[in-house]
């Protein structure tokens, strides 16, 4: 079994406000919560942060909060990743990836007081977690011979560990960007270990997180 065994529950997403904020399934409804929680006296001083980041992540590529920016990012480093490295294209490359990085929040991190850093990891945790949900349920992602034939569960999650290292360490690494991954990385990492069974073993083939 590829995931860790976990039970669900309907959640009242006010309640205990916002414990369950990043069980909001979408960036629409995240931002009409947060609306919520501030009209009805339930915010917390770090809501005002969390909503720049909702508007970043959902909002800043189309205005019905339906493009997750951080996934897009994603998709975007791991297309530059599988197209090849040319050294005549290194310097747009390297453009490309600070454009991306930007989306990430990558340059945030390092200005920010310790209540703002809190928040981006939660976003960057629960950006992992819909990641790799969207992976292990994608039938192209986990399918071969034209997305008729399921792969082996090892084989996905093998696939998964492959991305993600790939995305937030290798690829960045010949372009010099690697160490403005490293917390993102980290906690990308650690979301997977959780999420997947035997997670640490995947990644261990790989060099050290």
């Amino acid at each position: 079994m590829l995931f860790q065994n976990k039970t669900t529950e309907k959640i009242n997403y006010l309640e205990n406000w916002p414990d369950h904020y990043y069980e909001v399934p979408t960036g629409r409804e995240r931002k009409e919560l947060l609306t919520a929680a501030i009209s009805q006296g339930l915010a917390t001083p770090s809501d005002s942060y969390r909503q720049k980041l909702c508007e970043k992540r959902f909002f800043s590529r189309n205005g019905n909060g339906t493009a997750d920016a951080f996934m897009y990012a994603w998709m975007m480093i791991k297309a530059s990743s599988d197209s090849g490295f040319s050294f005549f294209r290194e310097k747009k490359r390297k453009r490309e990836l600070e454009s991306y990085m930007e989306l990430l929040c990558l340059y945030d991190y390092q200005q920010m007081q310790p209540k703002e850093l809190e928040i981006l990891k939660e976003e960057w945790s629960d950006f992992a977690r819909c990641l790799i949900n969207a992976c292990a349920g994608s039938k192209n992602y986990c399918s071969t011979l034209f997305g008729f034939v399921r792969i082996q569960d090892t084989v996905i999650a093998e696939k998964i560990a492959s991305e993600i290292l790939m995305v937030t360490r290798y690829y960045p690494a010949r372009l010099g960007l690697d160490e403005p991954f490293t917390p993102f990385r980290q906690i990308v990492c650690n979301v997977y270990c959780q999420m997947i069974e035997n997670g640490e073993a995947y990644l261990s083939g790989s060099d050290s997180i």
